[in-house]
């Protein structure tokens, strides 16, 4: 699901160099068999909400609940609220919104700001923007050859332990629960003793998503996101469809690679800092399960500004990215976007010689364009 303000980020590190492809498939439509843990180093303070994979024949519309809730030292407890209404239809397409935190002074409904709609048989993503009555469309690319970079230097590495715990209902639907817990040795994120993040994931296979997702972190309090108000049927074909009254805006953005031009980081690539390289010593290339394009910042369009932004990330042991830096880009916002949509992205890991994932260290260009 989109995302409103807070969430569920994390990151965790090593570093491996790929020169090879990246080939890319809209939504994953197997879920957590590989339900595994984010990585961490570092946890972003913006809640993403539900994933709706482009699954056709299982329909459904849904309340989507996102709480963030953190009590601070002295007792205070701070508690942020918001709801989304997700849908997907019997075709796969699918619907999510992003709203922001209901204030609890007024009590006023949360505003919209943004619809993402996607449709597996065109391929094309849409973003509406309900204050603007506006919308942006792009189909979704197949990225270019992912770069070969230097490595930088390998980033706090949780141990981390996978438990079944066990099965329930949720809505009047079968789900199982994962807790995945993480923990970080003292020092390896300037804590001064062990620090211990703990992540529920409780997925129906039925409708292929987590019903509820609940993750528990000492620095950042409890986020939730709980699925309700679930109807399995079909839901208005209204929702997937661009509205008369908004203006469609043509914009490109493409994902693309140059091979090895950019340089990212230093450091030396020995085994023992647990650096390997993509198609080196039997070790395999990421491939992209989930990698949407970002969209246009205001910023850019208003000044009608096009142009490349160079990111260098990790992408970890379980598939996600973490350790995102700017190599370059145009400014007005384009890093932001790039940045905001790539740290969501999902990735079927590298894998080492030993049958066992390795994090790898990408280079990815996005390019942005005006029509």
């Amino acid at each position: 699901m989109n995302r409103p303000p807070v969430g569920l980020a994390l990151l965790l590190a090593s570093t491996c160099l790929s020169p090879a492809n990246l080939s890319q498939t809209q939504s994953p439509t197997t879920a957590p068999a590989t339900i595994t843990a984010p990585g961490d180093g570092r946890v972003a303070e913006w809640m993403y909400g539900e994933h709706i994979p482009a699954v056709p024949g299982l329909p459904f519309s849904a309340k989507v609940e996102l709480e963030k809730s953190n009590q601070l030292q002295d007792g205070t407890l701070i508690t942020h609220k918001t709801y989304n209404l997700d849908a997907r239809d019997s075709s796969g397409r699918t619907h999510n919104e992003a709203r922001n935190w209901i204030n609890s002074a007024s009590g006023e409904e949360p505003r919209l700001t943004r619809i993402e709609l996607y449709d597996p048989a065109t391929k094309l993503r849409t973003n509406l923007y309900p204050l603007t009555k506006t919308a942006r469309q792009w189909p979704v690319g197949t990225p270019g050859p992912i770069a070969a970079a230097s490595p930088a230097s390998p980033s706090a590495k949780p141990e981390t332990s996978r438990e079944e715990i066990g099965t329930d209902t949720i809505e009047g639907v079968p789900v199982r629960g994962v807790r995945v817990s993480q923990t970080y040795a003292t020092g390896s994120l300037g804590n001064d003793r062990p620090l211990t993040i703990v992540t529920e994931y409780w997925y129906a296979e039925s409708v292929k998503i987590n019903l509820l997702t609940k993750r528990t972190d000492p620095r950042y309090g409890v986020q939730t996101v709980r699925v309700t108000d679930l109807v399995r049927q079909e839901p208005d074909a209204t929702l997937f469809a661009i509205p008369d009254d908004y203006k469609l805006l043509k914009e490109t953005v493409q994902q693309s690679i140059s091979q090895g031009s950019e340089s990212i980081g230093s450091g030396s690539a020995s085994p023992k800092d647990g650096i390997a390289r993509a198609g080196v010593g039997g070790v395999t290339t990421p491939s992209c399960l989930y990698c949407p394009n970002p969209s246009y910042s205001e910023e850019a369009r208003a000044a009608r500004v096009s142009g490349s932004v160079v990111l260098s990330v990790v992408v970890t042991a379980d598939g996600r990215v973490e350790n995102t830096q700017v190599i370059r880009g145009p400014g007005n916002g384009l890093e932001q976007k790039a940045i905001e949509t790539i740290q969501n992205w999902r990735f079927k890991p590298a894998i080492g010689p030993d049958g066992k994932p390795v994090a790898c260290r990408v280079a990815i260009q996005v390019t942005f364009k005006l029509g």
